[in-house]
């Protein structure tokens, strides 16, 4: 008998075609008018806390209440515990930023319900890097599974304003 996958899980990435569209993506959400497609995804350059390496990785942004946050499962969001400064840069203007990895498990998870509930089930599992493997709104409860076991988080990222750190 085969195991039935979770309701919920984290996308695999395709290593084969996200280098040549994250550099696209660089090149397109760089410009001083990138156009539509820069409401909803920016760029986020930081510099690695152990390493020093310098990344400039295009993520979806989503706004939960009065809080903007991206939603990932990448190794670089661990940069993010207990805040570090970096830039954003949204529709075509870098800005400074203070990101921060959500540590709580419940909000977390609370956070995806909710845009996958806001972005439905043909939108929300590209936007958020999901793949949900039932036909219909996932649970809370299927989605706290999915944080728990598959590396779901949230950034938050609070724009700062210009010429202050």
């Amino acid at each position: 008998m085969t195991a039935r996958p979770p309701a919920v899980e984290r996308a695999a990435p395709d290593p084969a075609g996200q280098p040549g569209t994250d550099d696209r993506m660089r090149a397109l959400l760089s410009r001083p008018d990138p156009g539509p497609v820069a409401e909803r995804l920016v760029l986020l350059h930081f510099q690695g806390r152990r390493t020093g390496r310098r990344f400039d990785v295009p993520v979806g942004l989503h706004r939960l209440g009065e809080d903007l946050v991206v939603a990932t499962g990448s190794p670089w969001r661990h940069n993010f515990v207990g805040g570090a400064p970096a830039e954003v840069t949204w529709r075509g203007r870098r800005r400074p930023a203070r990101l921060r990895l959500v540590t709580s498990a419940e909000r977390t998870a609370h956070g995806y319900w909710r845009l996958l509930h806001r972005y439905g089930l043909t939108d929300g599992p590209r936007r958020l890097g999901v793949v949900v493997n039932v036909d219909r709104a996932p649970t809370l409860d299927e989605v706290r599974h999915a944080v728990d076991h598959s590396g779901l988080s949230l950034v938050e990222v609070e724009l700062e304003e210009e010429g202050t750190e």
